[in-house]
């Protein structure tokens, strides 16, 4: 009989069947411990990897790392992100969503005459309608133009962010932040203070982001 062996991590997830030679690796490695849970094929009940006597010499200083002929083995697969790690993230990111639609909304509300605003809106945008709103027609659409670009680079972050990509999540929230600075330049306290409502609640998707461990 090939003997094979099962990992039961310290979170219950198993691993395996794998055999003693990548269970030596893994020891080599440091991802099995003397008291990790092994079972063997040949068994029904998990022991600690040290009573295993085939496995004490790993355990005793027998151990004789990078062994010619070892295999190589990846590492067990990590855990997946609790469903409550996925909702804060996809909740953070989301935020991005809303900033850009909002703010595209803005300028199609002032280019058409409207006066009311949405404040979470970006302030950038705000400024390109002012400039829009006094440059006649042809300023008009390249005010649209430059907006669209500008909330469409917004989504993008809302879009990798919700894909576990740290980095969207610090660049957005950096430019958002100076774009928070922007209006208290000029005045827009109420807006500014939202700016840093959402900034908390992006900040929330980010650490859910980065406590995942996935690559930025």
């Amino acid at each position: 009989m090939n003997l094979t062996y099962t990992l039961r991590a310290a979170d219950g997830r198993e691993y395996g069947p794998v055999t003693r030679v990548q269970v030596v690796a893994w020891v080599h490695e440091g991802r099995v411990g003397e008291f990790s849970e092994l079972r063997r094929n040949d068994m029904q009940h998990w022991a600690a990897a040290r009573d295993f006597e085939e496995l004490k010499f790993l355990f005793t200083g027998g151990a004789q790392p990078g062994a010619p002929g070892a295999e190589v083995v990846a590492p067990p697969p990590a855990a997946p992100r609790s469903a409550e790690a996925v909702a804060q993230l996809k909740s953070g990111a989301a935020w991005f969503y809303w900033i850009a639609a909002l703010s595209l909304i803005n300028t199609l509300v002032l280019l058409a005459g409207g006066s009311f605003r949405f404040i979470f809106a970006l302030g950038i945008t705000q400024v390109m309608d002012s400039i829009g709103f006094e440059s006649g027609p042809a300023g008009k659409a390249m005010v649209f133009v430059a907006n669209l670009v500008i909330a469409g680079a917004v989504a993008a972050f809302g879009h990798f962010g919700s894909k576990g990509k740290l980095w969207a999540f610090i660049v957005g929230m950096t430019l958002y932040s100076l774009d928070g600075v922007l209006l208290l330049l000029a005045g827009r306290w109420l807006d500014a203070g939202l700016h840093i409502v959402v900034l908390f609640f992006i900040l929330k998707g980010m650490r859910a982001c980065r406590a995942s461990g996935r690559p930025a």
